[in-house]
């Protein structure tokens, strides 16, 4: 369960990569910025300290959760790219029967392919006791569940955290990110 106090260690995903062979866990935002196409240029410190991690012989760890995410969440900016926000009443008729919207689902599942390819598969090791603390935790808004979920991943496995989402300064892990909101709070060294 996701204890909310103060976060052990802020790391900067726009230097290089200071830590070596340590387990990281990328939040979905990550992957959406890495191959989701996201055309803000903020975004691009993540393939680049993506980079920068595993030259310094880093293993990237990806669970069913961050994938399933990935794949639902992309799959939704596809379809809204096609056929507009309002349109979602047909959301299953057109997963099934329109042919440019399977095309994408498929190059979807692709990326999700070469993510699983290219890390370690971690399966979620959580159990329903520690999903039963993040539910009462979300409850005061610090986390939603899915994030109080990864922070409990990251502390089970020792992992890293690398999101460019602000909830997650409050949370005792190591964080990498870009986001510059965080890191302004981040004392100097």
């Amino acid at each position: 369960m996701v204890e909310a106090t103060p976060m052990s260690e802020v790391i900067n995903a726009h230097e290089e990569c200071s830590f070596e062979n340590e387990f990281v866990l990328f939040d979905t935002n990550i992957w959406i910025a890495i191959y989701g196409n996201d055309p803000r240029p903020a975004k691009q410190v993540y393939s680049d300290f993506y980079s920068s991690l595993l030259k310094a012989g880093n293993t990237v760890v990806v669970n069913e959760q961050v994938i399933s995410e990935f794949f639902n969440r992309v799959c939704k900016i596809e379809y809204e790219s096609l056929f507009g926000k309002k349109e979602w009443q047909s959301y299953k008729t057109r997963r099934k029967n329109d042919e440019s919207f399977k095309a994408r689902v498929a190059a979807v599942r692709d990326i999700c392919l070469d993510i699983l390819t290219d890390c370690t598969y971690q399966q979620s090791n959580l159990q329903q006791d520690c999903l039963e603390g993040n539910l009462g935790l979300v409850v005061g808004g610090e986390l939603d569940l899915t994030d109080a979920a990864l922070v409990s991943e990251c502390m089970s496995g020792g992992y890293i955290l690398v999101s460019d989402d602000g909830d997650f300064e409050s949370s005792d892990i190591k964080f990498v990110t870009g986001n510059q909101r965080v890191l302004r709070k981040v004392p100097a060294k």
